[in-house]
């Protein structure tokens, strides 16, 4: 019997139409705002080493499959809830529902967006986010032990090239013009040499292909050993090559958080030396916890956002907004908890996971069976005396300190 080719319905596209903008719109301004906080931070690192711009863009290259594992989750959870609210407000969903379409044929496109997005999620997590980590810290590395352009820091003693020690007081043009600076070594009979200038420039020498300090405007000033015998000769320009001391290679991938899954099970069966199996074991759970949870999101945003007009949807988006990002702390403090083998990791990751994977199917459970019924109405009614109190509260309190 031939197959059947799979085409969507038009009440399926409607649906994932009304989806895919929260999402796309969620990812974007998500992944925007991470990245524009670690590239704030990122530029005042550089600020003070005088570092190139491309190594700051392959930095943030490397962070994004990270923020992606993380933003993928939140967006497709504010997405279907967005969707929902708005359809609900505009009663939409009560139509559809009237004219006997269930809500878990609503959700049929969104479940299978869900295992899509898990799928996407455990290649994120369990291989492109290790290799990324580990290229973001050797990058880290570059920065902080290696080139010129990378190890100086403005007002810091530095140690790198030679028997040289530099402290440089200001940098600017990506590392090569500088001020104030001061440099102190020893010759090779043992005598101290001491150089200041008031400005620099790092050039190369064409000949050794080695690079140059030009000092401008400066005093050398020569010493004995014990103090003694110094002279000082003020220059106008001096070429002072640099031997720069290569750093040792940064590290291979020795991390758990580096591995990737298949590493991960082959480490811990072998029980791979600087990594506990504790660790291990906690690192697979958590990555497999985390891929998992994307296919119960929908199961819990529909429910949240089944809301009346007279329902604010601020509310229910803050509230549904907080209470993942509950969960996944709840996930980062069980992984720490099994990483120091205070929890078993099925007590510490499986057993919030099925907890919320539980409670995500049994409030939509309720909400496809009790039509009309919102299975979040008592807690989001709570919360909104809660808030009504507090408000009266203040105004109550700003009305008497308001002077006659």
């Amino acid at each position: 019997m031939p197959a059947i080719p799979f085409r969507l319905q038009l009440i399926d596209r409607y649906m994932l139409k009304r989806v895919c903008w929260p999402l796309a719109g969620a990812i974007i301004i998500g992944m925007a705002a991470l990245l524009l906080e670690r590239l704030i931070r990122l530029l005042d690192l550089f600020a003070n080493r005088g570092g190139p711009l491309t190594l700051i863009l392959k930095m943030l290259g490397n962070l994004v499959p990270h923020y992606l594992a993380i933003a993928i989750p939140a967006a497709f959870f504010v997405g279907i809830l967005f969707a929902t609210l708005r359809m609900s407000n505009d009663s939409e969903l009560d139509v559809m529902r009237a004219s006997g379409v269930s809500l878990r044929r609503l959700a049929t496109p969104m479940l299978a967006m869900a295992v899509v997005l898990t799928v996407a999620s455990a290649l994120i997590l369990g291989f492109l986010q290790p290799y990324t980590r580990y290229a973001y810290r050797a990058l880290v590395y570059l920065v902080t032990e290696t080139s010129w352009h990378s190890a100086i820091e403005r007002g810091a003693f530095f140690n790198g090239f030679g028997g040289k020690t530099i402290l440089i007081g200001d940098i600017a043009d990506g590392g090569r013009s500088l001020s104030r600076i001061f440099i102190q070594e020893t010759d090779e009979s043992g005598n101290n040499i001491a150089l200041s200038a008031q400005t620099g420039e790092l050039a190369n020498d064409p000949r050794t292909h080695s690079l140059l300090l030009i000092l401008r405007d400066g005093i050398r000033v020569d010493s004995k050993p014990d103090g003694t015998g110094g002279k000082a000769i003020r220059f106008a320009e001096n070429a002072l090559p640099l031997e720069i001391i290569a750093p040792d290679p940064f590290r291979d991938r020795n991390s758990e958080s580096e591995l990737n899954f298949f590493e991960l099970f082959k480490a811990y069966r072998e029980g791979w030396p600087g990594i506990g199996r504790d660790d291990l074991l906690a690192e697979i759970n958590y990555r497999l916890v985390r891929a998992l949870s994307v296919l119960f999101l929908p199961l819990l945003a529909i429910p949240i956002g089944l809301s009346s007009r007279r329902s604010p949807a601020s509310i229910r988006i803050v509230a549904g907004i907080a209470m993942l990002i509950l969960y996944y702390q709840v996930l980062q403090f069980g992984k720490q908890m099994a990483e120091n083998g205070r929890m078993s990791s099925a007590l510490a990751l499986w057993l919030p996971f099925l907890l919320f994977a539980a409670g995500s199917t049994y409030a939509f459970h309720l909400a496809n069976t009790r039509i009309g019924q919102d299975p979040f109405s008592a807690f989001f009614r709570l919360i909104d005396d809660g808030w009504t109190w507090l408000r009266m509260r203040w105004d109550g309190l700003v009305a008497r300190r308001r002077p006659a």
